[in-house]
C-alpha cells in the first residue's frame, strides 16, 4: 500500500510550476516584456536532474525518469504565467507612480 504522505508524481509536477510561478513573478521586476522560462534550461539554478532530486527531496532512491524530463517543463509553464502575472502588477505600479 503507497505512503498516503508521499505526494503523488503529478504532486511533485504541480510543485515544479509553483515554484516556477514564484520565480517568474518576483523575476518580473528584473526581466524584459515578453521573457521567457524556455531560454534558460536551468531550474532554480539547477540542471535537470538535480532539479528532479530537489523535488524528490529525501525520499529513497532516485526520481522518477519522466520527473526529470517534464518537471522543467512544468517550472518553464509556472515561470512564465508567474511572469506575466508579476508584470501586470509591476505595469499597474509604474502607473500609480506617474500618474
Amino acid at each position: 500500500m503507497a505512503d498516503r504522505s508521499a505526494p503523488t508524481y503529478r504532486q511533485l509536477l504541480e510543485e515544479a510550476r509553483e515554484i516556477g510561478h514564484a520565480d517568474g513573478r518576483f523575476a518580473a521586476a528584473f526581466e524584459p516584456p515578453g521573457a521567457g522560462a524556455d531560454r534558460h534550461p536551468r531550474c532554480l539554478g539547477r540542471a535537470p536532474a538535480e532539479f528532479a532530486r530537489l523535488l524528490w527531496e529525501d525520499r529513497p532512491g532516485t526520481p522518477p525518469a519522466g520527473l526529470e524530463v517534464n518537471a522543467p517543463l512544468w517550472y518553464a509553464t509556472g515561470f512564465a504565467e508567474g511572469l506575466e502575472a508579476g508584470a501586470a502588477v509591476e505595469a499597474a505600479r509604474i502607473r500609480r507612480v506617474f500618474s
